[in-house]
This record gives C-alpha cells, structure tokens and sequence, in this order.
C-alpha cells in the first residue's frame, strides 16, 4: 500500500515544508532540508518500507533531468549581461571542476580512499542528475554521490551567500558563480528567491560545470588509475 501513498505524502510534506518557510525564513526551516528530516523521521518513527517508496515516488525522479531545462528562462533574461562576461565565467568553472576533481583523484589516496570512494565522490560539484550517471560510469556509488550532491547543494543554498558576505564577495554575478559551481540546482534555486541575476549566472555555471565534468572527469580519473 506504501508505495500508492509515497508521492502523495512526499508532496504534502515538501509544501507544507515551503509554506513554513514562507511564514520563517530561518535557514533551519530550508524547505529542502525540513523536508529531507522530515521523511527521514517518518520512516524511522513508523518503520517504512525504501523500496516500496522509492518505487511509488519513481515519477519525481523522473522528473528531475527535464527540471534542469527550466534553468534557460533565467538565462535568456540576464543574456545582455551574460554575453558580457562569458569568457570570465567558462574559465571560473573550468577552474572549479579542475579543482573539485583534483580532491577527490589526487588528494584523497593520499589519505587511504580507494578508487571506488573517490569516484563516488569525485562528482559532488555536479548536478544530481548527471552526477550519478558519471559516477556509474567510473564504477562509484552512486547512492554515496547522490547524497555528497545533495549536502553540498544544501550547503550552498544554506550559507553559501552569508559565507561570500563575510569574506566580502558582494557583486551578485560572482555570488551567483561561485554557487552555480560548487553547489548546482540546490543554491541556485535559493539564489532565484531574491535575483534573477544571482539566478542567471548561477544557471549559467551550474550548466558549464556539468559539461566540463563529463568531458574531464574521464580525462582525470585515467590519469589516476
């Protein structure tokens, strides 16, 4: 029967989690955060079946790569100031996926991870979608990039713009690369709330940086191994 009243009950949780934070902005009361605790309680407090929820919510995932393409409308609004600035932003999230591959393929042997967890985590700074498609491609665990993905998305779309605040990043065009590539869908759609221009370039980074990661990810992880 679960697996009839899965969607239903995702959908009620997640909205109810979005009306809260509509009434307190908190960071505690992130839509995405309340209501990734909230299924996780329910289905400690009464014992649920994953398979049978994970196959009668099945559709959402469907759902999540078309998502992606929604991101052009932000685009095509900022493309005066985008077209402006493109060669700064290619080379920006050509620099992070170089150093976001880097951790994982180079840094983290040195500290006993095998190649599985490396690969596994080696996509964190891509988006979910894509990430878990690479990281089967490179025999991680798709399971273990999935959640990276979503900690550092929710990171970002957390404390991802009080942290540039505070070191002094304040243009919005930089807000919004610097979350674009170190934390994908997650930041840019808390970034979409307040700018359309964080939005824009965010959209923009998130999108450069999954190329980049397809085309290099390969490159890196042969060199390695």
């Amino acid at each position: 029967m679960l697996i009839y009243f899965a969607l239903p009950l995702t959908l009620m949780v997640f909205f109810s989690c979005k009306y809260i934070y509509s009434r307190k902005r908190l960071i505690i009361f992130n839509p995405f955060l309340l209501s990734l605790t909230t299924l996780i309680a329910l289905h400690l407090i009464f014992n649920l079946d994953y398979k049978q929820f994970e196959s009668g919510t099945m559709v959402l995932n469907y759902m999540l790569e078309p998502a992606v393409v929604t991101l052009a409308i932000p685009l095509y609004q900022q493309i005066h100031l985008i077209s402006q600035k493109f060669k700064i932003i290619l080379t920006c999230c050509l620099v992070s996926v170089c150093i976001a591959f880097f951790v994982p393929f180079y840094i983290l042997p040195f500290l006993d991870a095998d190649p599985v967890t490396s690969s596994s985590l080696a996509g964190q700074a891509i988006t979910t979608a894509i990430a878990v498609e690479v990281s089967k491609s490179l025999g991680g665990i798709p399971a273990l990039t999935a959640a990276m993905v979503l900690f550092v998305g929710l990171l970002g779309a957390t404390v991802g713009r009080s942290f540039l605040h505070l070191v002094g990043v304040k243009d919005k065009q930089a807000i919004g690369i610097s979350i674009g590539c170190a934390s994908h869908v997650l930041g840019t759609a808390k970034l979409l709330e307040d700018s359309a221009e964080e939005g824009a370039f965010s959209s923009l980074a998130l999108i450069v940086c999954a190329i980049f990661s397809a085309l290099l990810m390969p490159v890196f992880y042969v060199l390695l191994f």
